[in-house]
Parts: C-alpha cells; sequence; structure tokens
C-alpha cells in the first residue's frame, strides 16, 4: 500500500455545522477531509493551538498511558474510506521487545494521538484517491483520478460539485500557529 505523508491543516466547520479535520501533503497539492466528532475537534484544536487543558482530556491520558507502557507512536495510518467512512491505525513499538503493533482506531482519535506525540500521519494513495480533493495549478478543486477512473467517475460528477462547493464553505478559522 503506497502512502502519503500528511500534516494537519486545520479543524474546521462544514455548511451544516459538522466538524472536520483537514489533512493536506507536503505540495499543498492534495487535501483529505476527515468528519469528526465535536469532542475530537476540540482535542485537535487545542493541540494545534498548544493550549493545555486543567485536568488532562482522553488522548492526554492515552499519552500517559503509552509512556508508563514505555510504548511509543510511531506513525498513524488512514487505511481505507468505504461508505463514508474513515479508517485508521496506530502503529506503537514496544520499547522493551521493539516490537511493533498495528491498533484499529477511528481517524481523528489516531491525530489527535499523533499531534500530541509529534509521530507522522500518513494516507493511503487509495484513500486520498477517494475521498481526496487535489488542487490544480489554476486552484479548481477536483478528485484525483487515473485515467481508467475517469469513466466510472463520470457518474460522480454531481458528487464532485457537491464536495467542491462543500470545501468552499468551510471555515478553518483564524491563522493561528500549526503543528
Amino acid at each position: 500500500m503506497a502512502l502519503i505523508e500528511m500534516t494537519v491543516e486545520g479543524i474546521g466547520i462544514d455548511p451544516s455545522n459538522n466538524p472536520l479535520v483537514l489533512l493536506r501533503d507536503a505540495e499543498r497539492k492534495v487535501f483529505v477531509p476527515i468528519w469528526i466528532g465535536h469532542a475530537e475537534a476540540v482535542s485537535i484544536q487545542m493541540e494545534l493551538n498548544a493550549q493545555a487543558p486543567q485536568r488532562p482530556m482522553t488522548h492526554d491520558l492515552m499519552v500517559s498511558l503509552l509512556k508508563q507502557l514505555n510504548a511509543r507512536l510511531v506513525r498513524v495510518t488512514v487505511n481505507e474510506f468505504a461508505d463514508s467512512v474513515y479508517y485508521a491505525s496506530l502503529h506503537l513499538q514496544s520499547g522493551r521487545s521493539g516490537a511493533t503493533h498495528e491498533i484499529d482506531a477511528r481517524p481523528s482519535d489516531a491525530i489527535a494521538l499523533a499531534l500530541r506525540t509529534q509521530a507522522q500521519i500518513w494516507v493511503s494513495d487509495e484513500v486520498a484517491q477517494k475521498a481526496g480533493i487535489l488542487v490544480e495549478e489554476n486552484s479548481t478543486l477536483a478528485l484525483p483520478r487515473s485515467a481508467h477512473e475517469e469513466a466510472a467517475l463520470a457518474d460522480d460528477a454531481g458528487e464532485l460539485d457537491r464536495l467542491s462547493r462543500l470545501l468552499e464553505g468551510v471555515n478553518l478559522g483564524d491563522d493561528k500557529p500549526k503543528k
């Protein structure tokens, strides 16, 4: 499985007031919007803003558990997008044995943990092609696709329009420093 390294562009709110996290590649050409829950959006945004809660939030507790167990989050991967649901994995390394473990996770939780541990965030090429948005040179939005997918996606022109319009309305907030 080919992977693309991504960073968090920010937390946004779509026109229906649903939170999303927007991932992007290093060249700022591929963007992957992932709709998330409100609690996860707050957790991610607090980390992006370098704000510490008075008491540990769930993701902070998980990071403390990893440290106490001498485990390290190496990377997170967003592996699959099926039936409008994203799937992710945590890739952990055990300190004592050095063994690696892959654990199923929601992308929102995986991203929140990655930010707190400075772990890499990777998205499979397949997910980027299915759910990503390609920003072309002329700044228009289009889903990435290969020549053989062109015919299959012709029926999805309405979906592409809807996605492009949706992201035009996404508010990523102000320009606070991002991690």
